[in-house]
Parts: structure tokens; sequence; C-alpha cells
């Protein structure tokens, strides 16, 4: 599972792409004829000027019985850790991981595997051996399961945000700031806040796998999956703001299906409730 976050930090790069198209901001003409100011790469930088700040990975191991438990939760973020020095944790992390391994992320094609390639090219940095696949653009049919594009039939519907689909299945998600907030949160220089952002979208997106996968592997109920992600992540995360209100969910879902457990006796097995003769 995999989370990156990232911002434009430095806009000396823009401004030499400025200079290459010959523009001169002004308050005359603020955006070209024709553009709103954020369609205009020249007055709203693009993510390829974007600068890293923070990822989240953890690393999920399948026993025989489809059963899943979580053997590592990494974060690397600013203002420890500089872009590269980010990165080159991404890279260790899948560089540590067994050869058959696969990436989980949400919209990952689309954002947090272009980064890293732009990230990686910029600081000269190469992929372990196994993954560099990742180089031509993220996309493998067995390696990379990408949520977002087995959610839209390979991005032919509308594009969704992880949180629509978070809501639907009753994923606990967004616990700390809705998802306009985190840039603002780097800029701010609210790092604790900002990690805490990045690891709860690994969880959701973990969450969320623990029901994906029950579609080809009926081996483990996705209930169960989700409760021991739920156990190690509280007890890796103590102290983080969000373990409180994942604890609650967790209280929850067992409830109910204490009731569901309760009601079904009562209907199968009426005899446990009556006396013994």
């Amino acid at each position: 599972m995999l989370d990156i976050e990232s911002a434009v930090l430095d806009d000396t790069a823009h401004r030499r792409y400025q200079q290459m198209e010959r523009w001169v901001p002004s308050d005359e003409k603020p955006i070209r004829r024709g553009y709103q100011r954020a369609e205009d790469p020249l007055t709203c930088p693009r993510w390829v000027f974007q600068t890293i700040t923070t990822a989240a990975m953890m690393v999920l191991v399948e026993d025989a019985q489809g059963g899943v438990d979580v053997q590592r939760f990494v974060t690397l973020s600013a203002p420890d850790h500089s872009e590269r020095e980010v990165l080159t944790g991404i890279l260790q992390v899948l560089a540590d991981a067994p050869a058959d391994a696969e990436l989980c992320t949400w919209m990952g094609l689309a954002h947090d595997a272009p980064l890293i390639i732009n990230g990686c090219v910029q600081h000269g940095l190469t992929l372990p051996h196994g993954w560099r696949w990742l180089a031509h653009g993220g996309f493998h049919k067995d390696r990379h399961i990408d949520l977002a594009r087995a959610y839209t039939g390979g991005m032919r519907m509308k594009p969704i945000h992880l949180a629509e689909v978070l809501a639907v299945m009753d994923i606990p998600g967004k616990l700390t700031c809705p998802p306009f907030a985190v840039t603002n949160l780097i800029y701010a220089g609210r790092w604790d806040d900002l990690q805490s952002a990045c690891e709860v979208d690994v969880i959701s997106t973990a969450l969320l796998l623990a029901r994906w996968r029950r579609l080809t592997d009926p081996r483990a109920e996705a209930d169960a999956v989700e409760d021991r992600i739920l156990r190690r992540v509280i007890q890796l995360r103590e102290g983080r703001g969000y373990i409180a209100a994942l604890e609650a969910h967790r209280e929850r879902r067992f409830g109910k299906k204490l009731a569901e457990a309760a009601n079904d006796a009562a209907v199968l097995a009426a005899w446990l409730t009556q006396d013994a003769a």
C-alpha cells in the first residue's frame, strides 16, 4: 500500500518554463486569453513541478488461509526527510519486499507513480530490480492494483473520489481533514497532521483492498481481514489522533457481528436459550 503527498514548493523551475514560453505575468494579463487560471500551466504550475513531502507505506503479508497481517507501516516526511530521502525510503521498501510483491494504490497510475518517476529522474535514483516496470508509467496488469482503475473500468467511467467508495463500503476514511485541505497542511508546515492524513489514506485503501480481493479469493472473510489490519494499526500508531475513530469503528463493527450472531442463534438454535431439563 502506498500514498504520497506533494505540493509546489519551489517556483524556480516554473519560472524557467515561463522563460522558455516567453511569458511575463502582469496585472493586465494575469492569464493567457481563452484560459481559466487553473487550466493555464504558465500561471498555475502542473504536477510535474510538485515536490514530494510525505509518503506512507503499509506492507501486508498474506498467509496460506487468505488472512492478512501488517508486516510494516512506514512513514517518511518533511521536515525530517528531503524529497530525495523520501523517494529513497520508498525504493528501499520496494527493494525489501518479496519478489512477487504487488503494489496497491488508489489513483496511483494518475498520481503516485508519475510523481515518483519524475522525482527519481530528477534525483538520479534507480528503481530496484523487479520494480523497473514502474519506469513505464506504473502500469502492470499483475503487480499494480490501482483500485481506482479497477472501480472505473480502467478509467472508462468518470473518475470517483476514494471518499465516495469508502462511504458506500462503510470504511473509515479522511478522519483528520478533508482532501482539499492537505495541500494547505504542507504550506503551513503542519507535518504531523500531514503524516496522519497520508497514513489514514493508506489505512483506508488497505481496508478497501480487503473487500476487493474477496471478488477473486474466497479464503478469508473481509471483516476478519479488516479487523486484523485495524488491530495492527492501532498498535503501531498508538497516539495518533485518528486512532480513537478507528477503535470506535472496530467496536461498532464487532458489536454488529455479535448482534447478527445472537439473532442467528435465536432462530437456528433456539434450544440454546432454554433451561436444561
